[in-house]
């Protein structure tokens, strides 16, 4: 999908004639460059449409071959109207999330985590959701690197973890509820481990509200992991979170501040790569 950011005067010229190499169906790339010009009118003003004249006066085409092209392009979903003039559709939306679906969340994990400063210093995890367990996926140790029980490939209870709370948290009611069905008693790795579901729900009550998750001590003694969520691209895609483990003693009010925005940060970039130019998010507790 191409970037909604293009500016107008980098949109390529539809009349011009293909040149050696180039593509043999002047069609699709006429359709490209009107997605281009509408997704650069979105982005400098979101409410106002594109208009057919204009269109066609900015890539200098016959208005009649710009009007047969938005027709098809409006059948298939891929823009819309909007007033006298067109927008951008919701199937490139869908167009993007199938592509987004298909990146390797590994391979993105460890490409994206040596973009954060504070972060790429410590223990950074990625894992997804199974059941009511977790299993970690990929590790980042950085120059604080520390001995912890969640290896690459191992399964922790979600209730006990960040990362599992951060995304059970991020769950809908109902599905929440159905992972919930019938446990009575939640697994405890130390005395700190939520024993009882009504305490693990109040403390999802309390991550929402907060927006990451905290393990204080709850995995390991004297050890305190925070985690984030990644929204899912799709409805069925699998649920991942992302988290920063630290020895406690370490883990003041401002590393912790600094800490999460890494982490939010890091989420948003495994759902959308061109969020990297994005300013972290403020943090409060």
């Amino acid at each position: 999908m191409r970037n909604s950011s293009t500016s107008v005067n980098t949109v390529p010229d539809a009349h011009a004639e293909p040149k050696a190499g180039a593509t043999l169906v002047p069609a699709v790339t006429r359709a490209a460059a009107i997605l281009d010009v509408i997704a650069a009118d979105a982005t400098a003003n979101a409410a106002a449409p594109t208009q057919l004249s204009d269109l066609a006066r900015r890539l200098r085409l016959p208005k009649s071959s710009v009007a047969n092209i938005c027709a098809a392009l409006l059948e298939a979903g891929f823009i819309r109207r909007v007033g006298t003039g067109f927008g951008l559709g919701r199937r490139l939306a869908e167009l993007g999330g199938a592509y987004l679906s298909t990146v390797d969340q590994v391979q993105a994990f460890f490409e994206h985590v040596e973009q954060l400063a504070i972060a790429s210093e410590e223990t950074t995890q990625l894992a997804v959701l199974d059941g009511l367990e977790v299993t970690y996926l990929a590790r980042h140790d950085g120059r604080q690197a520390i001995r912890i029980a969640s290896e690459v490939g191992r399964r922790l209870p979600a209730s006990c973890t960040a990362l599992g709370k951060a995304v059970l948290a991020s769950l809908a009611p109902d599905d929440l509820a159905a992972h919930l069905r019938g446990v009575e008693q939640l697994p405890t790795l130390t005395e700190h481990s939520h024993r009882h579901v009504a305490d693990l729900l109040d403390d999802l009550d309390q991550i929402r509200q907060r927006g990451y998750a905290v393990d204080d001590e709850e995995t390991s003694e004297g050890i305190l992991c925070l985690g984030v969520a990644i929204p899912p691209v799709t409805p069925n895609e699998s649920r991942y979170a992302v988290s920063v483990t630290l020895l406690k003693a370490r883990a003041d009010a401002d590393r912790r501040a600094a800490v999460v925005a890494d982490l939010r940060r890091l989420a948003r970039l495994l759902v959308d790569p061109m969020s990297g130019t994005r300013a972290s998010d403020p943090v409060g507790d």
